[in-house]
């Protein structure tokens, strides 16, 4: 999960935490909106600080594109493939000359 995503859902899951909260605790109506404000904002804070965490503790390894390996790798294939091309004309040769039609005593065309 992207930090984007997780802010955003911290955000959206504090905001129903504290209308729920704030319907339980709440006498009357003009303090359902402090309470809500206060309980999303805690879980606003809450989110920053667990990616912020997430993101100090865990180490990251780097991956390096090996490109000398891989270009011997491609140069490999390719070649590989250029002699399968070659032995396909052969053999597509061959069958060309198969289905020719005979004519003119045995001579082809």
């Amino acid at each position: 999960m992207r930090e984007t995503n997780f802010f955003s859902f911290g955000i959206v899951f504090g905001f129903f935490a504290g209308l729920l909260i704030a319907i339980i605790i709440s006498n009357d109506i003009l303090s359902i909106i402090p309470i809500t404000f206060v309980v999303t904002f805690f879980f606003y804070l809450l989110s920053h600080i667990s990616v912020a965490l997430f993101l100090r503790f865990t180490e990251f390894s780097k991956v390096h594109f090996e490109k000398d390996t891989y270009e011997k790798k491609l140069d490999y294939f390719f070649d590989q493939i250029q002699k399968r091309e070659v032995e396909v004309d052969a053999n597509y040769d061959f069958i060309k000359k198969i289905e020719e039609p005979v004519t003119n005593g045995g001579k082809s065309q």
